[in-house]
C-alpha cells in the first residue's frame, strides 16, 4: 500500500514536470468540453450582429461597387441603427484612414459619428508614436496597471474625432491552433486602449472610462475580470449552430435597404418598423463574415468563426459577468499529487488486476468529470495531467508488480524446482487454482527404475561414497527423464518413478517413455564403466514401463499433498520393474505399451505373467533397443 502511494506520488511529480508538454492536449480536451457546454449557454439577446456577408456584398455591389465599401455605406448604417434605437454600435472595420477617392464619403461618415453611440476600431502597431491627439480623450484610465511598452495607435482622421469611443480589434494568438483568449486592454501613450468589446459594453452600461487592475484581475463596472499575464482573458463561449454562433444576425444590405427606404418618399415603408424594432436597446456589432474578407478564425466552436462573432462573445461575457479562469497551477498540482498517491495506494493494495484496472478507469473518469464540471462553472483545470497521472500510476504499479511476480516465480522455480518436477511446478504456477485435493483419470505411461542390489553396494561402501554415487546417478536419470518430456513423480530410495502425458498432454507418451528407458540404461553403463575404473562399485538397473488409465492429481492430506499418480496401471509398472531380476533383463514393457510403440523398437516376448488383482495374465516384453 505504501509502495503504491509512493509510486502514485512519483508519477504525479513526473506528470507535473512535463505538464507544459501536455498543454496542447489539455486545450484539445478543453475545446471538446467547451463544445458540449456551449450548446446550452444561450447567447445574450441584447447583442446583435450586422454582417458584411457574401450575400450582403453581392446585394450592395451594384450600388456601391466592390468592397471595401465607401464610408457613406457605414454612415447610412449608423443613421439607420440610431433611428432604430440601438444603444451602441461597434464597427469591426478599419475606417480610420482617409478615403482619397471619395472625400465626400468621409464627410458623410464624420457627420454620422457626431453624437452617435459608436465604437470605432483603430489599428495598432508595435512601436509607439507621438501622443494620439484625436483619441487621447477616448483612452481609459486603469489604476494599478503595470508598466509596459506602449503600442502605437493609428489615429482616426481629425474629422472622425467626434466618435464616442475607440478600441482595438486585434485578436489574441491562438493556443493549440485555436483562439481561447481575448485582448481586453493594450497600453498606449496617455492611457489604456480598450478592446472594442470592452468599450462597447462600457457605453452600453453607461460606465466611466475607468478600471482598476489588481494583480491578475481587472475591476470594471462591478465586474472582476480574470486576466492572464498578457492582459488577455479566457473566453467563455456561448452556443453555436453549425459554424455560426447563435447571436441574431442581419445582413448589412438589409440595414442599408431600410435606410434607403426612409430617404425615398415613394417607397413602401410598412416593413421598416418591425425590422427596426429588432435593434431597439441593442448592442450592435458590424463586421465581416464573408469568406473572401479573411477575417475568419479557428475557435473551440468552429474553424470558421468571424472576428466580429468573437468580439460579440466577449461582450456577452462582460455584460453578464461570466468568465473562465484558470485554476491556480500550484494548487492543481498539489491536488493532482494527493489524488495520485491515494489512487496509487488503492491500486497497490489490491491483488486483482481487474479491480486495479477498474480503480484506474474510475480515477481517469473522475478527473474527466471534474474537468467538465469545473469548466461548466468557469474554472479551467488541467484534466489531462490528472488523467495521465492516474494512468501512469496504474501502468507503473502493474509493471512493478509484474516484475516482482516474475522474480518471485523465478525464485519459486529455483527453490522448489529442487523438490518437485519442473513440469509440476510450471503447472502449479500457471494454474494456482488447481492446487487442491483431487485428481482426474488420464491415459498415462508410467516408468519405474531401480538399482539392482543397491543394499549390498551400500553395505560394502563408505556412506559418503554411496551418497555421492547415488546423487550423481539420480541427477543424470532425472535429466534424461526431463529431456524426454517425462514428469518426475518421486524417488523411492534409489528408485525413480516418472510418468508421461500429465500435467501436459503428450500424444506420443509411450514412445517417449521407452526412448527414455533406453537412454537411462546407456547412461548407467557409462557411469558403471567410469566408477569401475575409479574402484567404485558397479551398478545395474532395471526398468519397468506400462501404459494405461490412472488417476493423476493432488493426492494426500489437506495439510500435505503431492502431485502423483495411483491405480492398477502404476502397480503393473512397478511389478514389471521388479521382474527384471527374474528374467535377467534391463527393460520390460507391458503388452499395452508395446501396442502403442509400433515397430520402432526391437522387442522380445518374455512371458505371460499374472499380476495381483488381475484375473487375466499380461504379456510382457523385453526391449533390446531401437531398430
Amino acid at each position: 500500500m505504501k509502495t503504491g502511494a509512493l509510486i502514485g506520488l512519483l508519477c504525479a511529480l513526473a506528470v507535473a514536470a512535463a505538464s507544459q508538454l501536455l498543454r496542447p492536449i489539455e486545450w484539445e480536451l478543453h475545446d471538446a468540453f467547451t463544445r458540449v457546454i456551449a450548446k446550452d449557454a444561450k447567447p445574450d439577446s441584447r447583442i446583435v450582429i450586422v454582417a458584411i456577408s457574401d450575400q450582403a456584398i453581392h446585394a450592395l455591389e451594384p450600388i456601391y461597387g466592390r468592397t471595401p465599401f465607401p464610408r457613406e455605406v457605414y454612415a447610412l448604417a449608423i443613421d439607420e441603427l440610431r433611428r432604430a434605437g440601438a444603444r451602441v454600435v461597434a464597427i469591426d472595420v478599419a475606417l480610420t484612414g482617409e478615403d482619397l477617392d471619395r472625400p465626400e464619403s468621409d464627410r458623410a461618415f464624420a457627420d454620422s459619428l457626431q453624437g452617435a453611440p459608436v465604437v470605432l476600431a483603430v489599428p495598432t502597431r508595435e512601436k509607439a508614436a507621438a501622443p494620439p491627439t484625436t483619441i487621447a480623450s477616448k483612452l481609459w484610465r486603469v489604476a494599478g496597471a503595470p508598466r509596459r511598452d506602449p503600442i502605437g495607435v493609428d489615429e482616426p482622421r481629425e474629422i472622425f474625432a467626434g466618435v464616442a469611443g475607440v478600441g482595438t480589434a486585434r485578436l489574441a494568438e491562438g493556443r493549440a491552433n485555436a483562439i481561447h483568449e481575448a485582448i481586453l486592454t493594450e497600453p498606449a501613450i496617455g492611457g489604456e486602449l480598450p478592446a472594442i468589446s470592452l468599450e462597447a459594453v462600457r457605453q452600453f452600461l453607461r460606465a466611466p472610462r475607468e478600471a482598476t487592475m489588481r494583480g491578475e484581475t481587472l475591476s470594471f463596472a462591478g465586474r472582476n475580470i480574470p486576466l492572464d499575464h498578457d492582459r488577455t482573458t479566457l473566453v467563455r463561449w456561448h452556443g453555436a449552430s453549425g459554424d455560426t454562433m447563435r447571436y441574431e444576425v442581419f445582413g448589412l444590405d438589409k440595414v442599408i435597404h431600410a435606410a434607403l427606404i426612409h430617404d425615398d418618399p415613394s417607397a413602401d415603408a410598412s416593413e421598416i418598423p418591425p425590422f427596426e424594432a429588432k435593434f431597439k436597446d441593442k448592442l450592435v456589432f458590424i463586421g465581416p463574415t464573408a469568406l473572401g474578407l479573411f477575417d475568419l478564425r479557428v475557435t473551440p466552436l468552429s474553424e470558421h468563426t468571424a472576428g466580429v462573432e468573437l468580439h460579440a462573445n466577449v461582450a456577452d461575457d462582460l455584460l453578464n459577468n461570466t468568465f473562465n479562469r484558470e485554476a491556480n497551477l500550484l494548487l492543481t498540482l498539489a491536488i493532482l499529487t494527493a489524488i495520485a498517491a491515494l489512487l496509487g495506494a488503492a491500486i497497490g493494495a489490491t491483488r486483482s488486476q481487474l479491480l486495479s484496472a477498474l480503480i484506474a478507469i474510475a480515477g481517469v473518469g473522475g478527473w474527466a468529470a471534474a474537468t467538465f464540471f469545473a469548466l461548466q462553472h468557469g474554472v479551467v483545470i488541467r484534466g489531462v495531467a490528472g488523467m495521465s497521472s492516474v494512468a501512469l500510476t496504474w501502468v507503473a504499479i502493474t509493471a512493478v508488480e509484474f516484475a516482482a511476480e516474475q522474480r518471485q516465480t523465478q525464485q519459486l522455480k529455483t527453490t522448489f524446482g529442487r523438490y518437485v518436477s519442473p513440469q509440476i511446478l510450471t503447472h502449479i504456477l500457471a494454474h494456482p487454482e488447481k492446487v487442491q485435493l483431487g485428481g482426474e483419470r488420464r491415459d498415462l505411461t508410467i516408468l519405474f527404475s531401480d538399482i539392482r542390489g543397491f543394499t549390498s553396494i551400500s553395505e560394502a561402501s563408505e556412506p559418503e561414497q554411496v551418497v555421492e554415487m547415488l546423487n550423481e546417478y539420480l541427477t543424470r536419470m532425472v535429466e534424461i527423464l526431463l529431456e524426454h518430456g517425462g514428469t518426475l513423480d518421486k524417488f523411492i530410495g534409489d528408485a525413480v518413478m516418472g510418468f508421461w502425458n500429465a500435467p501436459a498432454f503428450d500424444a506420443d507418451h509411450p514412445r517417449r517413455a521407452v526412448r527414455c528407458a533406453i537412454e537411462m540404461i546407456a547412461e548407467t553403463a557409462r557411469l558403471r564403466e567410469r566408477w569401475e575404473q575409479e574402484g567404485k562399485a558397479a551398478i545395474r538397473i532395471g526398468i519397468g514401463i506400462n501404459t494405461g488409465e490412472a488417476v493423476v492429481g493432488n493426492i494426500g492430506a489437506e495439510q500435505v499433498f503431492g502431485y502423483t499418480v495411483i491405480g492398477d496401471a502404476v502397480n503393473l509398472a512397478s511389478r514389471l520393474e521388479s521382474l527384471n531380476k527374474e528374467y535377467k533383463t534391463e527393460i520390460i514393457v507391458s503388452e499395452f505399451t508395446l501396442a502403442r510403440i509400433g515397430d520402432d523398437f526391437e522387442t522380445v516376448y518374455l512371458d505371460d505373467v499374472k499380476v495381483k488383482g488381475k484375473a487375466k495374465a499380461v504379456k510382457i516384453f523385453e526391449v533390446k533397443g531401437t531398430r
